[in-house]
């Protein structure tokens, strides 16, 4: 983190942004056979927090949301859903400054712009860990992948918002095939289970599953086997984008 760069950052942005308002995005991934999610930490010893930024006045909720995930994953089109908003009046104030930190590289921010009382709008996020590569954002921040069951300490509500954040995937997932988002572009029926009963926390008849998934005619089955499995060589399965959003228009419903 140059702390130069982020009071000249604060500095240029304060004109240019909804103080009152900002996004809070809650990245999912699995990895390990776990559900994790991304923690960031500006400064040494300021806390983690989620990834998250103040909304820009040119700007809607969605599109911030969009910035804020490309500037942490390098990936544009991540899969993202709105799903709470965060206003309890206690629930941030802006941090003071460190002593640690060069004051001078602060000077001439007036203090009087910032509010006491930041609305934060939730969004999730689903990423393939092996698709990822975290840059850190703007300012180089310090990341690491938490498991949900095993977060650290965070700063302001965000542990609120993972858990409710946890609780909006588990219910869009009753009602949507939105798993795929979190596999490579070829997947075998075994895995996409997998990942239904890490996210669920329950375990799932396979043979029901199955039948279940392809009645949809949404996953496309590939001539490919998946190598280098103890047992049976299972079929590789693709996302069908185009029948999905045709089922949609004739008003299929989906879910587990």
């Amino acid at each position: 983190m140059d702390q130069k760069k982020v009071a000249a950052y604060f500095k240029s942005f304060l004109h240019k942004a909804e103080l009152n308002l900002s996004v809070d995005c809650v990245i999912f991934t699995i990895q390990d056979d776990r559900l994790k999610v991304l923690l960031t930490q500006l400064f040494p010893d300021s806390g983690w927090m989620l990834p998250g930024g103040f909304i820009r006045k040119d700007e809607d909720s969605d599109t911030a949301a969009n910035r804020i995930l490309l500037e942490r994953t390098g990936l544009n089109n991540i899969y993202q859903q709105q799903f709470e908003i965060f206003s309890d009046p206690g629930r941030f104030s802006f941090p003071k400054p460190k002593p640690e930190l060069n004051l001078e590289d602060f000077e001439g921010i007036d203090l009087s712009l910032l509010p006491d009382r930041v609305i934060s709008i939730g969004y999730f996020a689903l990423v393939n860990y092996e698709s990822l590569h975290l840059t850190g954002g703007l300012f180089e921040e310090d990341a690491y992948w938490s498991g949900v069951d095993e977060l650290p300490e965070l700063n302001y509500d965000h542990h609120k918002i993972i858990q409710h954040a946890r609780e909006a995937l588990r219910k869009e997932l009753y009602f949507k095939p939105i798993a795929y988002n979190l596999l490579p572009e070829k997947f075998t029926m075994p895995e996409l289970q997998k990942l239904h009963e890490i996210i669920l926390g329950r375990t799932i008849e396979r043979s029901s599953f199955q039948k279940r998934m392809l009645k949809w005619n949404i996953y496309e089955r590939l001539e490919e086997r998946r190598e280098g499995v103890a047992h049976k060589r299972p079929y590789l399965y693709r996302f069908d984008r185009e029948k999905y959003e045709e089922a949609i228009r004739h008003g299929m419903r989906f879910g587990i």
